[in-house]
């Protein structure tokens, strides 16, 4: 390491303010980690489903299944599933588990968590994605075993069932989903022993099923990213999310090291194609594809972690094609597409809506406009906030003719519900996908809900909603002090973090 960087890394922890208060990282067995935000909701189990947010909901709380590196459905609390009838999935469960706070963990448990989420907690995320996946009844078989039944077929019904968190259900009938969320019992490997807005301190539950080798877990929300990566340097965090490639020499130039884990999301432009515009036509839509150099922008920004997309769905995503192919960066052919299209000198796109806050896409996008301006396409760019996005998504009037984009899903068909003609506000309309999306949502098999979603994505990739950019990809960050670790998809296994002696 260079002695210019060893004086940056002796500068930067020494100047350390936004930590000073915090004091050197956990002792013993107990580790501090730094996340962009936490959970709206607090402890309740049924909101954030992404990493970091979801972090200290997923150390307390267990779903019935569990998505694996690659996707693949792994046992959780239930430990078998299977469609008795397209309509009915019968989940059996495991035995000999408990809560933190000592009930027992059984088909009741599953059961009232379920009449939680269809009363109380059905505005919440997964309330309204039960609702959607037309749950109509749990019911308990046996002690161990729990049947769901639905109004129309789901193959990958187990898949959405990793997202149902189990609660302790005299402790949230106790204390209401209020007072629980402040309080929240599970059967992870961690229990809550405080939690606000802005930390949650928790204490190892050592009878867990998945037992940690921790004593402790302290997590901390601190919005700024300069702040998380000097928390590493100076040892007041053990683990940070959210950080840059860049930060990479200087955490391991303190003993540190980097850790780069792929995100069940894509990141796409979305053109607005319900406008009278020439991205109406196809050739238009093709021809930016092949305008904007991705991998140059992957190199920049994220390290060359993820290469350029060629659908949107990602690397985990069930279904995922492939055989497509990015399309290929060729501003000539890019042109000559323009030109058949009858667009030889260009066209103006006043406007294209990016997030705001993110200095990384910011920079990337100003990218994408010059790859743009290249081949004549006139673009500005306009950052907003995300409840703006929210209300151009839900109420339509886009002051644009593209946006910013991203998915987060593990089933490439569940981005159709706003991306499609099905939606109220659409801003993207393609007829001819519609009995392309409704047969892989009334498959019966896994077989079938596969080939379905190949066809789906092979004729997306043809005719492009938009520039398919590339796979998000988190970097965390690890401080000198941590020793096993893994995180993958969406998921730390919390249980496994150790600490060197």
């Amino acid at each position: 390491m260079s002695l210019t960087l060893r004086l940056f890394i002796w500068l930067v922890v020494i100047t350390n303010l936004p930590l000073s208060g915090l004091g050197p990282a956990a002792a013993n067995g107990s580790i501090r980690v730094g996340v962009q935000t936490l959970p709206a909701g607090l402890g309740s189990p049924y909101g954030s489903f992404n990493l970091a947010t979801a972090l200290p909901l997923d150390a307390v709380f267990d779903g019935l299944t569990l998505i694996g590196a690659s996707g693949d459905i792994e046992p959780a609390l239930a430990v078998s599933w299977q469609a008795d009838t397209p309509l009915t999935w019968v989940f059996q469960l495991r035995e000999g588990v408990a809560f933190s706070n000592g009930e027992p963990f059984d088909a009741r448990a599953v059961v009232a968590a379920a009449e939680v989420l269809q009363g109380d907690a059905a505005g919440t995320s997964l309330g309204t994605t039960f609702k959607r996946l037309g749950v109509t009844s749990v019911s308990a078989q046996g002690d161990f075993k729990v049947a769901f039944t639905l109004a129309q077929p789901n193959a990958l019904f187990a898949q959405y069932m990793s997202a149902l968190r189990i609660p302790a259900p005299a402790a949230l009938s106790d204390a209401g989903l209020d007072g629980f969320a402040l309080a929240p019992v599970g059967t992870g490997p961690f229990h809550a022993m405080e939690w606000g807005e802005a930390n949650v301190r928790m204490t190892a539950f050592k009878g867990s099923w998945r037992a940690p080798a921790l004593d402790g877990l302290e997590i901390l929300q601190l919005a700024d990213g300069a702040t998380r990566r000097q928390g590493i340097l100076s040892g007041s965090l053990d683990v940070a999310f959210g950080l840059a490639p860049e930060d990479k020499d200087l955490i391991e130039g303190v003993g540190g090291r980097m850790w780069v884990r792929p995100e069940p999301g894509v990141n796409f432009l979305a053109f607005i194609t319900v406008k009278d515009s020439p991205l109406q036509d196809v050739r238009v839509r093709h021809a930016l594809n092949h305008a904007v150099n991705k991998q140059r922008i992957i190199d920049a920004f994220l390290d060359g972690a993820v290469p350029p997309a060629s659908q949107i769905a990602h690397s985990m995503s069930f279904g995922v094609n492939t055989d497509l192919q990015p399309y290929a960066y060729d501003p000539e052919r890019a042109r000559k597409l323009l030109a058949e299209a009858g667009y030889a000198g260009g066209f103006d796109m006043p406007t294209l809506v990016v997030p705001g806050g993110n200095a990384n896409s910011q920079d990337w996008y100003q990218l994408i406009a010059q790859d743009l301006a290249a081949i004549g396409v006139r673009v500005e760019l306009r950052a907003s906030t995300l409840p703006r996005y929210l209300e151009y998504m839900y109420s339509g009037g886009w002051p644009s003719l593209a946006f910013g984009m991203s998915t987060y899903t593990f089933d490439p068909i569940a981005g159709y519900r706003i991306r499609s003609c099905a939606w109220t506000h659409p801003y993207h309309c393609d007829p001819e996908i519609m009995p392309l999306i409704e047969a892989a949502q009334s498959a019966a098999t896994l077989a079938e809900r596969r080939d379905r979603t190949f066809a789906v994505l092979r004729h997306e990739h043809e005719n492009p909603p938009g520039i398919f950019l590339w796979q998000g990809v988190s970097f965390e960050g690890l401080g000198p002090r941590i020793g096993a670790y893994w995180s993958a998809a969406d998921t730390v296994r919390v249980e496994n973090i150790t600490v060197r002696d």
